[in-house]
């Protein structure tokens, strides 16, 4: 059982210690950073997946039931996925953080700085109204950096031993037609 990666923030909300050897990840996907993001009211916890850049959020409140409900989450981002569900159930149960651990990458920090970005925007604009909302629409995100990794859907897939999903909102009809 892998251990959840937090910034120093989320773990000071969520009043937690960290260990300082997290276990070995067994599960497809590996580790998951999380950070706490607020806007306005909103708390949010946007975490990311280390080898995939797949990202999803939860509320934060109540901090004592984040890893259930991380795991919750995942379960259901995977079957949006369409990974069939005992995989997708196998892969949450196996994710379910047993441990909190201090963030290590950079690179995943950046990117979840990036996508608290797009999150602040959605909400602000009334494009999301809630965690859910913004997981759906964070498994449409592209990701620049790491260059490999680009569609972290694709990625997650592919862990799954499975093809590409279509695109859901820049398919190749819209890609063509873009005068850009």
């Amino acid at each position: 059982m892998p251990a959840l990666r937090c910034t120093a923030k989320l773990l000071k909300a969520m009043k937690a210690k960290p260990v300082a050897e997290p276990p070995e990840p067994l599960n497809r996907l590996g580790e998951w950073t999380a950070n706490l993001i607020r806007i306005s009211r909103i708390q949010l916890m946007l975490a990311v997946n280390d080898r995939t850049r797949l990202a999803l959020a939860i509320d934060a409140a109540p901090y004592a039931t984040i890893p259930e409900r991380f795991a919750q989450q995942l379960l259901q981002s995977l079957l949006w996925l369409d990974i069939d569900g005992d995989r997708a159930g196998a892969e949450a149960e196996a994710t379910r953080p047993t441990a909190l651990a201090t963030s290590n990458s950079r690179s995943v920090l950046s990117t979840i700085t990036r996508m608290s970005l797009d999150v602040e925007a959605w909400i602000r604009y009334g494009t999301v109204r809630s965690a859910m909302e913004v997981s759906q629409r964070l498994l449409e995100e592209i990701v620049l950096e790491p260059k490999h990794i680009l569609f972290p859907a694709d990625r997650v897939r592919e862990a799954f031993s499975l093809p590409p999903l279509p695109r859901r909102r820049w398919g190749p009809d819209i890609a063509a037609n873009d005068p850009w």
